[in-house]
Parts: C-alpha cells; sequence; structure tokens
C-alpha cells in the first residue's frame, strides 16, 4: 500500500469513530461547564481561606 492509500483508509476510520461517539446535548455541555465552574470558585475560595488562616497561625506562632 502507498501512503496515500493508508492516509484515506485513516480518514475513513476515523469518521466512523467520530460517527459512533455519544455527543452530549447543548444543555448537558452547559451545565456541566457552569458546575465546573463554580466548583472552581468554590475550591479557590476555600484554598485562599485555608491559606490565609495557616499564614495567621504560622505568623502568631513564630512572633514568639
Amino acid at each position: 500500500m502507498n501512503v496515500v492509500t493508508k492516509v484515506r483508509e485513516y480518514i475513513a476510520g476515523v469518521r466512523t469513530e467520530v460517527g459512533r461517539v455519544s455527543w452530549p446535548s447543548r444543555r448537558e455541555v452547559v451545565s456541566l461547564t457552569v458546575l465546573i465552574i463554580l466548583m472552581s470558585v468554590v475550591l479557590g475560595v476555600y484554598l485562599g481561606l485555608a491559606d490565609l488562616i495557616v499564614t495567621q497561625v504560622l505568623r502568631l506562632l513564630l512572633q514568639r
């Protein structure tokens, strides 16, 4: 087989596999995107507060 035939077979295989994929609906994509953004914000706030608390505790302990 030459290179052109191999490339054509590869592209045909890719098209077949893409057709088998179960794509999410627009509503699912939007809701999961919002969920991920909210969870990222919550985690960021949590880590920021934890850092602030640990920093203050260490500052108090090291001042003695």
